[in-house]
């Protein structure tokens, strides 16, 4: 990464979905029990120009509605990507499980070799007692 102060990068992040993946499509990460979520963000490289070498560091976190400033990390999972295309779209998915129903927030940081990095964007969901996935 370059230090402050460097040229930002111009890909980010447009945009997450999360979606419960339901028994019998997933595969249990880990061992762990639980919910399995996909988690998908979609990047955007906003130059002409293709970029360079990228690290997409999706970081999940369980949350307490009542005291939103306390959390506990529950997982990081990084993907690296050699480039992505001038002016698109990229959707990148990684598969992380919760243990059950609560809130939860998840943050997507996009690191392009060479670059400053772009925000990182993040939302808070809930999931239910059915697995189901929920928005605030």
């Amino acid at each position: 990464m370059a230090p402050d102060g460097g040229e930002r990068s111009s890909v980010s992040v447009e945009d997450i979905e999360v979606m419960s993946l339901s028994e019998e499509y997933s595969t249990p990460v880990s061992g762990e029990t639980g919910n399995v979520l996909n988690v998908t963000a979609y990047i955007v490289n906003a130059d002409k120009a293709d970029s360079s070498a990228l690290l997409i560091r999706f970081k999940l976190e369980e949350t307490d509605s009542a005291e939103p400033s306390s959390s506990r990390e529950l997982a990081t999972k990084n993907v690296e990507l050699d480039y992505i295309k001038g002016r698109s779209m990229l959707p990148q998915s990684v598969q992380i499980a919760v243990p059950g129903p609560g809130t939860y927030h998840v943050e997507v940081s996009v690191f392009e070799e060479g670059k400053d990095p772009s925000p990182a964007l993040g939302m808070v969901f809930f999931i239910g007692e059915e697995g189901e996935v929920g928005t605030f």
